[in-house]
């Protein structure tokens, strides 16, 4: 969907170490290569490429660009998996009415926004799709999606815990609930 296609080329170069063999990998021509890096070069006020016979390498500053880029291109990966049609689907959830109120509810209505098909329904845990509770921090590292602070007068740390069905885990909407509401409380 969203690409910064010198960013592609970059990533290409750094793959081969060759600007010929990226130009090839990409189906463009190696001039078109020299020009993207020279340009990312020129944006990034720093030389990113050490130019070897017959091959490249990365400079310093180069490996330090790469690490950005890597950032960047799982960003625009998340950003096509998110805007990506779904197919229509109803979403069994269980969660307290406190947390579905205050944390859950409204990361899930921006979800909705962004894909009206589907259908969050609330429902008891043993109907569920998906459950989110609340456990003392540290208990379920491996399902938690965030921690939170309880403000009473003894301060206690809770993780929210993402728990799909057996069934539900394995679909992509389950990833990317996940991954949304891990954003976005």
């Amino acid at each position: 969907m969203l690409e910064d296609f010198r960013l592609k080329v970059f990533m290409a170069a750094v793959q081969e170490r060759s600007f010929t063999k990226a130009a090839s990998a990409l189906g463009i021509t190696q001039p078109s290569v020299s020009q993207n890096i020279a340009d990312l070069e020129k944006m990034a006020g720093r030389k990113l490429f050490d130019r070897l016979r017959g091959s490249v390498e990365l400079t310093a500053e180069g490996e330090v660009f790469k690490v950005y880029v890597d950032k960047l291109q799982e960003i625009y990966s998340q950003m096509d998996d998110m805007f990506a049609k779904l197919p229509p689907a109803t979403v069994r959830l269980s969660a307290s009415e406190e947390l579905y109120t205050y944390l859950i509810g409204p990361a899930l209505e921006a979800f909705v926004r962004v894909h009206p098909d589907i259908v969050i329904e609330r429902c008891l845990f043993d109907d569920a799709d998906l459950v989110i509770a609340l456990a003392p921090s540290g208990m379920h590292p491996e399902d938690a999606l965030a921690t939170i602070r309880m403000s009473t007068s003894k301060p206690t740390d809770f993780d929210v815990l993402y728990q799909p069905s057996q069934k539900f885990a394995c679909t992509r909407l389950c990833r990317l609930i996940a991954r949304f509401i891990k954003d976005n409380i």
